[in-house]
């Protein structure tokens, strides 16, 4: 009997809906990412993914990640573990007995890895000349 994914994705988001399909989509995508990037075949565990999805999410939205993962929910690393978690208990993702959701626990910090590394565009916002004025005022 054929399993239609899409059909299996929309019920885990009738299911569970603090996520949206974008996200879920993204963990995906970031999973590719991770096992090309890793050096040896074999299981991705959480916290690889967790680093895998860092490096994807660099990679794809640049200085907006973190807006994009706030757009998403996502509030922290656990949230990609959520996602996973979701994911296998509706069969489109596999684990093994010695993985868990805490494994997705802390890995880092979303605002320290997606947000200091773009600090320096502050630097270059152009000066228009403009001042900050009172609520009601016009200069």
């Amino acid at each position: 009997m054929h399993v239609d994914p899409h059909a299996k994705l929309f019920e885990v988001l009738d299911r569970d809906p603090t996520y949206p399909l974008a996200a879920y989509h993204a963990i995906h995508r970031g999973l590719d990412f991770t096992v090309r990037m890793k050096r040896e075949a074999g299981h991705v565990t959480g916290q690889e993914l967790a680093q895998g999805m860092a490096g994807y999410l660099r990679s794809e939205f640049g200085p907006f990640a973190l807006m994009v993962l706030e757009g998403w929910k996502i509030r922290s690393t656990l949230d990609f573990g959520r996602i996973v978690f979701n994911l296998i208990e509706a069969g489109l993702m596999r684990k093994q007995d010695s993985d868990t959701i805490e494994d997705f626990l802390d890995v880092y910090d979303l605002p320290e890895v997606f947000g200091k590394e773009w600090d320096w565009l502050q630097d270059i916002r152009p000066d228009l000349g403009l001042s900050v004025s009172k609520p009601g005022s016009l200069g």
